[in-house]
């Protein structure tokens, strides 16, 4: 029996389908599971729903740089839970990283930027988010 172009598209659907499932219980087992209705429930216009919308593919849901890209990029993802590092970047800048993309500040253009889908406010709570829940540190000047 042949089979036409809807079987090979229900066929690749299906195979999406399983891998997703397999990357999601398999990253799940190590971290709490970013695909659940609570991981979703801050909606976007916070910055912990902006956060598991925008950074958590590369970033991860912990901000740890394992997200389910990571291993794709050239340059993996910066580990958002650096305190050290974290502290010593200004919220201006970590601004301007996300709001025009890594090139703006000499990093890799695998960190996009996201003047086009996030707001002013929406970057400004996105790393209120970061500072309080993912780096858990401030801003020191040197």
């Amino acid at each position: 029996m042949a089979m036409n172009t809807t079987d090979y598209n229900l066929i690749a659907a299906m195979l999406f389908v399983v891998g997703i499932f397999t990357v999601t219980q398999a990253y799940g087992a190590q971290n709490s599971d970013p695909t659940s209705a609570e991981a979703w429930s801050a909606g976007n216009a916070s910055g912990a729903g902006n956060f598991m919308s925008y950074c958590m593919p590369c970033h991860g849901d912990a901000g740890m740089g394992d997200g389910m890209l990571a291993e794709s990029l050239d340059v993996q993802p910066r580990k958002l839970t650096d305190a050290k590092f974290m502290s010593s970047k200004s919220n201006e800048h970590l601004f301007k990283v996300i709001k025009k993309g890594g090139a703006a500040v000499g990093l890799t253009e695998n960190m996009t930027p996201f003047e086009g889908q996030l707001s002013d406010e929406e970057i400004e709570n996105l790393i209120t988010y970061l500072r309080a829940e993912i780096c858990k540190c401030e801003y020191k000047k040197n």
